[in-house]
């Protein structure tokens, strides 16, 4: 049982490190984001965008300019949620595993700039029909799809893809476990780490 607790223990400060990584470094800062929210409107966007696909020629699609498209959209209603997601303008940015990155879009121009920090990230277990959020203080939360359908559709088939492209594995996806900011927290500070600002 104390080996059990201790994996537990290593697998959560090695989930903060790649936290820490992901979000540049940045020190720790208790979360102003609710990822429960932000799972609401991923869903409910994967959704609305998948209905939106199923009545056109998926052989017409190109799979970056979708999930160019899928972004911008739900960039569009995280910043339209109500109540609001984040005190400032959020920007998102699709990446090469078919990730995207939640930022504080300072200067409101859509591209993600370096003095501009990261709030969140967003990724897709496809194999276990979940979408999950990670947020800059190191919390994990995720969401679980109703029924195959999504899986089934172009939009989440083709954010696989992307995955396998970029070497993501599935394990390192069913790894991330919800885990609470304070939970990450003290997971890290047991650990001996020391985060260090920008």
């Amino acid at each position: 049982m104390k080996s059990l607790i201790q994996y537990g223990l290593i697998a959560a400060v090695v989930g903060g490190y790649f936290l820490y990584s992901q979000f540049g470094g940045q020190s720790y800062t208790e979360d102003d984001i609710d990822l429960n929210a932000v799972l609401d409107v991923t869903v409910d966007t994967i959704y609305s965008f998948q209905e939106s696909l199923d009545g056109q020629d998926q052989e017409t699609l190109d799979e970056d300019n979708t999930f160019v498209e899928f972004s911008e959209v739900l960039q569009e209603n995280y910043n339209s949620a109500t109540p609001a997601l984040h005190t400032a303008s959020i920007g998102v940015m699709p990446r090469n595993d078919a990730s995207l990155l939640a930022y504080e879009d300072v200067n409101q121009n859509n591209e993600m700039e370096e003095s501009e920090p990261a709030l969140f990230l967003v990724e897709i277990d496809g194999e276990r029909s979940r979408v999950i959020a990670s947020s800059r203080s190191g919390a994990v939360n995720d969401h679980h799809f109703s029924g195959t359908g999504l899986l089934a559709g172009y939009l989440i088939g083709s954010m696989m893809s992307r995955q396998r492209m970029a070497g993501v594995s599935s394990s390192s996806l069913a790894n991330k476990k919800p885990i609470t900011a304070r939970a990450a927290a003290k997971a890290r500070a047991g650990s001996g780490s020391h985060s260090k600002g920008k």
